[in-house]
């Protein structure tokens, strides 16, 4: 069976060596072209392109996949099926059609949940207990195809931040993946459509997204720690009582107590303030500090950072408004 394997990132990469390994005929490695990154701006290509070039396949490195160029390069490629994961691209019909059979692609969640390009993120953030990987028809509607396979549910621990779910997203739905080919290879797939009215949005964060009110509850605040890790990372100012400010990124953070504080540790309830545990008071309930990484510094222990910049209780955490102020 040939396959043509549209892929990026971290995610995509676990389906791709599976595909690899199960012995299918990659036919093409489509990836986005490599680009700058780091502080020397060297030109950095993806996992997918690293992987097909140990692997020694056909790379076709393209920052549009619909172009002429790209569509007649995939057609003289031929394929029998078209898996795309973590792409970044749209793919049109087009390039759809080149696929003998179909061109699929596997999402981060339990369609029609979550569908866009924060599934992971958003599942943690808006407080699922559950979630997994769907397999699904592409068409020009985003994340609407049909859907092949749906994975078994898996739980998000209560600890789980959002880079570590999507790795074990990453490795179930390599096994989705394997489970989609061999449906689609044996004739006998039926696809089932979705329900639209119970799809739910799960936009790409954006910076701003990662902005920690702490007139929220705990909870809501601590779910954004972990789903905002690693980007946007959730964002605050820590105002030291003598007025320095220092811009931090809240990496890792647990909630203390549900309900607003009233106990002796905290004479300062204001939200963001730091009580005499060196926990933060929210909008309804307290935070500890697990992680944090300083603007331009390390990441770093709340305990080291406390030491480190003289952390005191009446100190506080302010929130980041629209703006990043």
């Amino acid at each position: 069976m040939q396959v043509i394997f549209c892929g990026s990132g971290d995610f995509a990469l676990p389906s791709f060596q599976a595909v690899v390994a199960a012995g299918y005929d990659v036919t093409a490695v489509v990836t986005p072209p490599a680009r700058k990154a780091g502080r020397g701006g060297k030109l950095q290509s993806t996992p997918v392109a690293i992987a097909a070039r140990e692997a020694n396949l056909e790379l076709h490195e393209t920052a549009n996949i619909n172009s002429p160029e790209s569509v007649a390069y995939l057609k003289s490629r031929g394929a029998d099926a078209i898996c795309v994961i973590e792409f970044g691209q749209l793919v049109k019909k087009p390039v759809r059609d080149i696929a003998k059979i179909d061109a699929f692609n596997l999402h981060g969640s339990l369609l029609p949940q979550l569908r866009g390009a924060g599934p992971v993120n958003w599942a943690i953030i808006n407080g699922l207990t559950e979630t997994g990987v769907t397999s699904f028809s592409l068409v020009d509607k985003m994340d609407a195809g049909d859907v092949y396979i749906k994975s078994r549910a898996i739980k998000i621990g209560e600890t789980m931040r959002s880079d570590e779910l999507r790795a074990t997203l990453a490795q179930l739905g390599a096994e989705v993946v394997l489970e989609t080919l061999a449906l689609l290879e044996s004739g006998k797939a039926v696809p089932e459509p979705q329900d639209d009215a119970k799809a739910t949005l799960a936009p790409k964060l954006k910076k701003s997204d990662g902005f920690v009110d702490f007139t929220a509850p705990a909870e809501q605040i601590t779910r954004l720690v972990r789903g905002a890790w690693n980007w946007p990372g959730a964002q605050a100012d820590f105002r030291r009582a003598d007025g320095k400010i220092i811009p931090v990124t809240i990496a890792n953070a647990r909630t203390v107590e549900i309900h607003s504080y009233n106990g002796d540790g905290c004479a300062d309830k204001t939200p963001g303030s730091i009580d005499g545990d060196l926990y933060i008071q929210t909008g309804a309930g307290r935070i500890e500090i697990l992680e944090i990484k300083p603007a331009g510094k390390r990441l770093m222990l709340w305990d080291d950072f406390v030491n480190g910049y003289r952390v005191h209780t009446g100190d506080a955490f302010l929130s980041r408004d629209a703006n990043g102020k």
